[in-house]
């Protein structure tokens, strides 16, 4: 019997690491795949997994293959395919900290899953049946997914569902969202993050993005992720929100949603979908955004889950260290000179709390005038002031977009 299984992307991450003497970049090859890392992280915590996918017949196919079984995953689901090789990405650290993303996945062995190879019997043996979006990019592994969650659901199990939504995996956005829409019609339990909400519903606030989700939707329990403001759990007509747990050791934040899906699921396990209190989603918050935050001081996610004493250690930290709850507020705002960003960090200096800048997936402190020349400033940034105080209005008011 087994707690969890998922269906997905199995590939080999190539993540720069600095580079040669000749200054030619260096890679490193990291296993990676989503769902597989939400595996990883629920088989650190003791419980019972296997995985359904596919990798080339190739050495980086086996060395995924070794990879997944030595984490305690299950192989049995996986497939190995002699024809087409296994899936790779390649990530680029451009100037300013921007990310490049080049796929070599075309095919690649994890889109070429057909029906014929989804056992049904690990899905009729386990509690809750997990998959992400990837796998619906393109045929055949498209059908495939579709007819294990359909069997899935034929069979009573629970349906887990996170969009982790690539744009340059797909061909067209319309298609992504048709494919993300029919995921969240589906499912039982949703995480999905506050990005992905706008994308996909075009409201800028999540709260009406997850109304918009409702309509859509069954499921008895959405997780929204919103990166270092934390997290919030949605259930029947309430929502709780969940703390972040920052780190200044901060150094990779691949997997790190994942990681929080995965203590959303543990909790699931323990405890069902039925009759939940917000005692009991804010002890689930605080487990997966634990999680989550001690996965992003470590790289290589797929091999790096934490255990459950560091978890706890970290959650208990965190409420000795608790203090009164604070107003954070967030602006949009635009530097389109090099005076207005001087006299922004100026304005900023001023305020006694923390202040963030947020550009994409990156933050600086909002004092740094280095760190915000880092930053592409053609476009809005979102602020974010820790403490907020209404004597600070007119000091943020000029730079709003």
């Amino acid at each position: 019997m087994y707690d969890v299984v998922a269906l997905g992307e199995l590939l080999i991450d190539f993540m720069q690491r600095g580079s040669s003497s000749n200054g030619n970049p260096l890679f490193e090859a990291n296993p990676g795949g989503a769902p597989c890392n939400v595996l990883a992280m629920l088989a650190r915590l003791g419980y019972q997994t296997a995985f359904i996918g596919k990798v080339g017949k190739d050495s980086f196919g086996k060395m995924l293959g070794k990879t997944i079984q030595d984490t305690g995953i299950s192989a049995k689901g996986l497939v190995y395919d002699s024809k087409v090789n296994t899936t790779l990405a390649f990530v680029h650290s451009l100037e300013g900290g921007d990310r490049d993303f080049s796929f070599y996945r075309n095919p690649g062995a994890d889109v070429m899953l057909t029906e014929q190879e989804i056992s049904e019997k690990l899905i009729t043996e386990c509690r809750i049946f997990h998959f992400g979006s990837l796998s619906l990019t393109r045929d055949p592994a498209e059908t495939a997914t579709r007819k294990a969650v359909a069997y899935a659901k034929e069979v009573g199990k629970l349906i887990s569902f996170d969009p982790n939504y690539r744009e340059p995996l797909w061909d067209n956005e319309a298609r992504a969202k048709e494919a993300v829409w029919y995921g969240i019609g589906v499912c039982d339990i949703l995480k999905i993050a506050d990005n992905e909400i706008q994308w996909l519903t075009g409201f800028k606030d999540y709260e009406d993005g997850v109304r918009a989700i409702k309509e859509r939707s069954g499921a008895k329990l959405i997780n929204v992720t919103m990166g270092r403001k934390g997290s919030v759990a949605c259930y029947q007509d309430g929502k709780v929100y969940g703390k972040p747990f920052l780190s200044d050791r901060t150094i990779d934040t691949t997997g790190a949603g994942d990681t929080f899906c995965a203590g959303v699921l543990r909790f699931v396990l323990e405890h069902g979908l039925n009759n939940l209190k917000e005692t009991d989603l804010e002890e689930m918050l605080a487990f997966a955004n634990a999680a989550a935050s001690i996965v992003t001081t470590r790289k290589g996610a797929l091999r790096s889950m934490p255990d459950k004493e560091e978890i706890d250690r970290l959650i208990l930290n965190g409420r000795k260290n608790q203090e009164e709850p604070k107003e954070v507020k967030t602006f949009s705002v635009r530097l389109s000179s090099v005076d207005k960003v001087k006299g922004f960090v100026r304005d900023m200096s001023r305020i006694e709390s923390d202040v963030l800048l947020f550009a994409g997936k990156y933050v600086i402190d909002a004092k740094s005038i280095m760190g915000i020349f880092s930053l592409d400033l053609s476009g809005p940034l979102q602020v974010q002031i820790e403490d907020w105080s209404k004597d600070y209005a007119p000091v943020i008011e000029k730079y709003l977009d």
